[in-house]
């Protein structure tokens, strides 16, 4: 039975949109995004990076993983649990690897990575790169979800992006080891970043700066000053 997408196409047609989705990192902030990205029915191919393989930590925190994946590398198994939600125009491309500064990208990328110097080698291969429209970096710690979406050819989100949000990994707060991760902020901030994609295809600004501490429910938003 083909799935049947009528009830959402006024948020998100999957026949009208092509570009590809690169979903970078599959820990806590992947792994809850790639299901809900599946299922809005993407017809391009979705690229998925990691080098890791499933532990048991990453069983309670880490959305789409099993206590059968344990010891599977991350991406084999996102691939092995999405397989059975996608469709036939629906790709999975697995990366075995994190992406560098010269690695080619085009579409939409999506940053779940948890370190600074990861975050600055996408950076370094978004940078000014006509083929990428959309960069969306999120950003967990403990119950505080931070997302950021930006144009990466936009000079004054460049500028935005670089003074205040690349920084040295000793500059990011430390977090207690039971502290850092448990499942409810990165659900919440999959449902974003899968927001400000249906936004974007309806060729609608991507909100530039969401941030919820899901402990206090504060939530702040900066919209987008001028997106392409």
């Amino acid at each position: 039975m083909v799935a049947d997408y009528s009830d959402q196409t006024d948020i998100f047609d999957p026949a009208k949109f092509a570009w590809p989705v690169h979903m970078i990192g599959l820990g806590g902030i992947g792994s809850a995004t790639v299901l809900p990205l599946v299922k809005l029915g993407l017809r391009s191919t979705l690229h998925l990076w990691d080098n890791d393989e499933v532990e048991p930590r990453n069983i309670p925190a880490q959305l789409i993983y099993r206590p059968s994946d344990v010891g599977k590398p991350k991406v084999q198994a996102t691939i092995d649990t999405l397989s059975g939600y996608i469709e036939a125009p629906t790709e999975l491309q697995g990366h075995t690897e994190f992406v560098t500064a010269t690695t080619d990208l085009s579409g939409v990328v999506i940053s779940g990575v948890d370190s600074m110097s990861a975050r600055n080698d996408i950076w370094q291969a978004v940078k000014w790169n006509p083929e990428v429209p959309l960069l969306l970096d999120g950003r967990i710690g403990g119950e505080q979800l931070t997302l950021l979406a930006l144009s990466p050819s936009d000079p004054e989100a460049i500028e935005y992006y670089e003074e205040l949000w690349l920084f040295p990994d000793e500059e990011g707060a430390e977090l207690p080891c039971a502290a850092r991760t448990v499942i409810h902020p990165v659900v919440v901030l999959a449902g974003c970043i899968v927001a400000q994609l249906t936004r974007f295809a309806r060729g609608l600004p991507p909100t530039q700066y969401i941030d919820v501490h899901t402990k206090t429910t504060d939530v702040i938003v900066q919209p987008t000053p001028n997106f392409p």
